[in-house]
């Protein structure tokens, strides 16, 4: 069985991140008094001149500061995943991946420094072009993404991570954080019980 864990808001506190530089860096009149993460799309949830300035200031300008330097999305996210993986491989024999939808140009670059921080014992990272592709590598993803969760095909599982953007999502199994599914005792065995009859 193979687990994907996708990083954005999941591991890496992606969306959060993001407002901070664009705050910093693009707009700093943006009024924050009524704002809320009702997408998943930063494109879409603040407003850039059009699609080149996005791209650029995303891709280009600031990829570093956005992928590489953001930080987990919370202080022990680096040691709860290292014991996920070792009890995932050492105990039920689960492979593990990275993913991370959206990643062009230096963002890739900038995603693998950010996994080298974490240090984890990690083989395959997956930047789809496409990202529906992901459930081509995996049984099981974890993901704050509710396209992802709403894409899933039949006999895949699909974990949702609480972010304010995916409310209203449906998943197979719902945490409120990566540190929650990760110390739930019984999440392992039901995953590879479920694998097992499909």
């Amino acid at each position: 069985m193979k687990i994907a864990i996708d990083l954005n808001d999941v591991i890496r506190d992606f969306s959060n991140n993001f407002l901070k530089y664009y705050l910093d860096l693009y707009n700093h009149e943006f009024d924050l008094s009524e704002f809320e993460f009702f997408n998943k799309d930063m494109k879409v949830v603040l407003p850039f001149q059009n699609d080149d300035a996005y791209y650029r200031f995303t891709y280009e300008d600031n990829a570093f500061e956005l992928f590489a330097k953001c930080p987990t999305c919370a202080s022990s996210t680096d040691v709860d995943l290292k014991k996920f993986i070792s009890k995932a491989k050492e105990d039920y024999d689960i492979d593990v991946i990275f993913v991370s939808t959206k990643e062009y140009g230096l963002s890739m670059g900038s995603t693998y420094f950010f996994i080298s921080k974490l240090n984890p014992s990690i083989r395959e990272v997956f930047f789809p072009f496409d990202s529906s592709e992901i459930w081509d590598r995996c049984d099981v993803l974890v993901t704050a993404d509710p396209n992802l969760v709403e894409s899933k095909p039949e006999g895949k599982t699909s974990i949702l991570i609480d972010f304010d953007y995916n409310k209203d999502a449906t998943a197979d199994y719902r945490f409120h954080s990566f540190k929650r599914f990760a110390e739930d005792e019984r999440i392992l065995d039901e995953l590879t019980s479920e694998n097992e009859n499909n």
